[in-house]
């Protein structure tokens, strides 16, 4: 048996240590009261950018789309098989998730094979990166001077924006979107430091994720000098407070 056939086996065996044998084991919970997610994510397929591990996820909290460089196409009705567009319609009207979150990521391989290479139109992948030709078409035009790596970095923010927009194309979504039951999210994951990025609509700029219920702890107290109680709070001791406010 190839050796990564049997790594995946022996992950198996710790997953089933972990998630079953009691009945009230975690996976035994989901059976009984079914998925029920809040948080729908369309990620990329990179096997580096997995959103549950990056997310610190337990089974049933994301209901996960992946696609190649995590495309959303535009609302459309035809007979054609629609994968992402059959997805979307379940996290949203089945499951009734309330927030949507797309999550690109720096290095992405579908990013680079849009700028670099000329994947065959008459073929699956070819056609599927066509939803990103604006997005391509955006970076050129506002890339010189840049590395290729920037550039694909680029490209892939500009998609992220272009997704987003598709998104709501929906109906179903714009719906919910105008009744304030549902929120879009583009965020950006930097592999290289680790770092998850989230678009703001009103300013068009991606800033690093802030945890909204975030408070930041006190300062430290200031010690005070026995010697000279007058002196307790140094010139250089106040800035820093008043720094860290």
């Amino acid at each position: 048996m190839k050796k990564d056939i049997v790594r995946l086996f022996e992950g198996y065996q710790h997953f089933r240590e972990q998630y079953f044998g009691e009945d009230d084991s975690p996976f035994a919970q989901l059976v009984r009261g079914g998925q029920r997610p809040k948080v729908l994510m369309i990620a990329c397929s990179d096997s580096r950018v997995d959103p549950a591990l990056i997310m610190n996820c337990e089974p049933g909290e994301l209901f996960v789309i992946r696609n190649v460089a995590n495309l959303v196409p535009p609302y459309e009705i035809d007979q054609a098989y629609h994968g992402t567009s059959a997805a979307l319609e379940f996290g949203v009207c089945v499951l009734g998730v309330s927030d949507i979150i797309l999550m690109g990521h720096t290095q992405c391989g579908g990013m680079q094979t849009l700028l670099e290479a000329c994947p065959e139109k008459n073929g699956f992948l070819g056609k599927w990166l066509d939803l990103a030709t604006e997005s391509k078409e955006r970076t050129f035009s506002a890339s010189e001077g840049l590395s290729q790596k920037e550039k694909v970095d680029l490209c892939g923010h500009y998609s992220l924006i272009h997704s987003l927009e598709n998104l709501q194309t929906f109906p179903w979504i714009a719906d919910r979107l105008n009744e304030g039951s549902l929120t879009l999210h583009a965020w950006n994951f930097d592999m290289t430091k680790g770092i998850l990025e989230e678009y703001d609509p009103q300013t068009q700029v991606f800033r690093p994720l802030q945890n909204p219920s975030f408070v930041p702890p006190p300062p430290p107290p200031i010690p005070q000098e026995e010697t000279s109680p007058d002196l307790a709070k140094k010139p250089e001791q106040q800035v820093l407070f008043q720094f860290m406010e």
